[in-house]
């Protein structure tokens, strides 16, 4: 069985705590982590699949050139990840009558 809390409120709390506690063990471990939740990205609009991608993308890119030596910053798109997690947060919350 998985250790993944299948509420999606606990899933962006699993998600969050362990960006800012850094958890992950390397770049692409977080990238991994972000990409396997699919099931809390169904419960969001198809929009946030694309602004996670996007960052997602832009975090690979600063791990293939040095972090902050590429033309992304690693700490602005680490940032921009904690954004997502309030947004996505928050809408759910909206969805579910808890805000």
């Amino acid at each position: 069985m998985s250790n993944i809390p299948a509420d999606p409120l606990l899933r962006i709390k699993k998600l969050s705590d362990s960006l800012q506690n850094n958890e992950f063990e390397n770049t692409s471990a977080l990238i991994f982590a972000f990409r396997q939740e699919k099931d809390l990205l169904r419960d969001l609009p198809a929009v946030f699949e694309g602004a996670l991608e996007s960052i997602l993308e832009r975090l690979e890119s600063t791990a293939m050139f040095g972090g902050e030596s590429c033309s992304f910053s690693q700490s602005d798109l680490l940032a921009a990840l904690t954004i997502w997690l309030e947004k996505a947060k928050s809408y759910l919350e909206k969805q579910l009558g808890i805000a």
